[in-house]
């Protein structure tokens, strides 16, 4: 009798996690990658297809689909010509994310119109202190830092190395989304060019029939089980 109690809590166990994956850890349900294309002079580009570019040449946008705010004050665009070059190969404009002059942070938060499953950059210079946080609303779904999308601890802006100048695509697993993303440093500075997006596909109305249809009969499953696991117990008692 216990041995089936306890396949009946396993059943159980198993469907919920099948109808409800990674929520017990959000950050899982996140993956990413690195590497884009190369434009002479611009840095690199999102060799995803289908997405939204921002490459900063016209500043960060206020209003529209994504807008860029800032906790105290503006964060720069600057310009890559010259001799200032975070991102070695890029001079053209890109986003600076710094602490104020009195050492307060100031992140850059952008905010979507619409629900999004992607999101990359090109990430100059990459330093430990360096952060990117997704939000689904105003709940944090998974964080990232340098450290973690170089793969080198206490990793401190290189900018003219390859390894630590890359474009780094992030994705929300099947079933997440976010619509909230802040950039932070808490060193000078963490430095991005050609933002790109992709708002996330809703799901077909089969498919979700589907799903529900799939959770009906696991469930049916159950029952029956439990009622052939009573009667047992009932005969044998």
């Amino acid at each position: 009798m216990s041995a089936s109690i306890g396949w009946q809590r396993l059943s159980l166990a198993a469907i919920a996690a099948s109808l409800i994956p990674m929520a017990a850890s959000p950050a899982s349900a996140f993956s990413f990658s690195r590497g884009g294309t190369s434009v002479p002079g611009q840095g690199q580009f999102s060799s995803v297809s289908g997405v939204t570019t921002i490459d900063f040449e016209s500043g960060a946008p206020t209003s529209g689909f994504a807008t860029y705010s800032t906790a105290n004050g503006p964060n720069p665009i600057l310009s890559g010509a010259g001799s200032f070059r975070p991102m070695a190969d890029n001079a053209s404009h890109f986003l600076s994310v710094a602490p104020t002059s009195g050492g307060l942070d100031n992140p850059t938060t952008i905010e979507f119109a619409e629900k999004l499953d992607y999101f990359g950059l090109y990430w100059g210079s990459t330093g430990w202190y360096d952060s990117i946080e997704f939000y689904n609303g105003s709940t944090q779904v998974a964080s990232f830092t340098g450290e973690d999308v170089s793969g080198i601890p206490g990793v401190s802006g290189n900018w003219t190395d390859p390894e630590y100048n890359m474009y780094v695509n992030f994705f929300a697993e099947t079933g997440e989304s976010f619509d909230k993303i802040v950039l932070n440093a808490t060193h000078i500075a963490f430095e991005t060019d050609n933002h790109a997006y992709r708002v996330a596909a809703v799901p077909e109305p089969s498919a979700v029939l589907g799903l529900l249809g799939l959770g009906a009969i696991a469930a049916g499953s159950l029952k029956k089980r439990q009622e052939k696991s009573s009667n047992s117990v009932a005969k044998n008692a």
